[in-house]
């Protein structure tokens, strides 16, 4: 056993004695001894934080029963602080506090699952390396794990709109259209989390460094990318793709944050600049004759590229009725309508009939 092995195990046994003293006999004392032994090297000032129930969050944070490395709902007025506290943490500690939730939650059997489906030989163990709090709309955790191949994979774990991102997942690969893969994951304690790797590429609407020459070289495949997950996007009722566009390293470009789905009536708002008009603003702000004539050649390509992809649609509605149909009981639980009505909708959109 490896002296970070021998200290984790360490933590653990020290972990469940801790667990044994029933919530309302467990005192401060107990709490600065269990933090020390985490490693935090100051736990009595970690605790003096003036925050209401500071203690019980640090509770709630610790369970080995609980996925959640963020004890506080992501719009409380002290989520910052909480936040903060947590990151101001040893880097180890907070690794130790995620390890030791992997087995009770069964996140580490899904991790596995996730880390098969990127890579062509699915891995038999992985040792976590960091854990993040990411300062997101969404409460997302990101952490690093390394496999016992010597891989290393930066992963998220959601615990916002997990159902529309698992459901929307296995659609783009039913028409060609390339997908990242997630693990949808519900623990024996009734959490539901949804697995993802971290993108790679560029985040055409959000990041701000992209130099003219860039959207010159690569602009027309982001654009016909764009075009042909939006044709999906149509048809299934995604929302607010602003943002959500990333161009990979493979040259493909795939949808994040998919958690909107199935807006499919006429009332239904999307927050969204086309692409064709977007890339010609970034790239000739000041200059209109450049940036008209930009346009112009992106949204040409744009509509035929959106029109082809729909065509694919059409050919292949079986296959995507066919899955939705296997995913009738999420597609309830995330839309609060029955598949058939849903279906229709759909069906309504790929066959023009709007």
């Amino acid at each position: 056993m490896s002296p970070v092995q021998a200290d984790f195990a360490k933590y653990e046994r020290a972990l469940r004695r801790y667990y044994q003293i029933p919530a309302a006999e467990r005192k401060t004392r107990d709490r600065e001894k269990i933090l020390k032994i985490l490693g935090v090297e100051n736990p009595q000032e970690f605790l003096g934080m003036h925050i209401p129930l500071w203690e019980a969050k640090v509770d709630e944070l610790l369970d080995p029963t609980s996925s959640d490395m963020l004890p506080i709902s992501i719009s409380h007025s002290y989520v910052n602080w909480v936040r903060g506290a947590i990151r101001l943490m040893p880097e180890p500690a907070r690794v130790k506090i995620f390890a030791s939730k992997l087995k009770a939650t069964g996140l580490k059997k899904a991790i596995l699952t996730l880390l098969s489906r990127i890579e062509k030989n699915a891995p038999r163990d992985f040792t976590v390396l960091d854990v993040e709090l990411v300062e997101k709309v969404h409460k997302d955790t990101l952490f690093t794990v390394k496999d016992n191949g010597g891989r290393k994979h930066r992963l998220y774990l959601s615990r916002f709109g997990c159902l529309g991102e698992y459901i929307y997942a296995g659609l783009p690969g039913l028409v060609g259209l390339p997908a990242l893969p997630v693990v949808y994951h519900l623990s024996p304690q009734g959490e539901e989390v949804l697995l993802k790797p971290m993108e790679e590429g560029i985040n055409i609407f959000l990041d701000e460094d992209i130099p003219v020459s860039r959207i010159q070289k690569d602009g027309d495949w982001w654009v016909e990318g764009a075009a042909r997950q939006d044709a999906l996007g149509d048809c299934i009722g995604t929302a607010l793709r602003y943002g959500h566009y990333v161009a990979t390293p493979a040259k493909q470009i795939v949808m994040i944050d998919n958690i909107e789905m199935f807006h499919l009536d006429d009332a239904d708002v999307r927050i969204h600049e086309p692409i064709y008009e977007f890339l010609p603003k970034k790239a000739y702000p000041d200059e209109s004759g450049k940036r008209a004539g930009l346009q112009n050649r992106m949204q040409k390509a744009y509509e035929q590229a959106y029109h082809d992809q729909m065509a694919i649609i059409a050919a292949e509605w079986g296959e995507i009725e066919r899955y939705l149909i296997e995913m009738r009981r999420h597609v309830r639980n995330y839309s609060g309508e029955v598949i058939e009505t849903v279906l229709t909708k759909i069906k309504a959109r790929v066959s023009g009939q709007r």
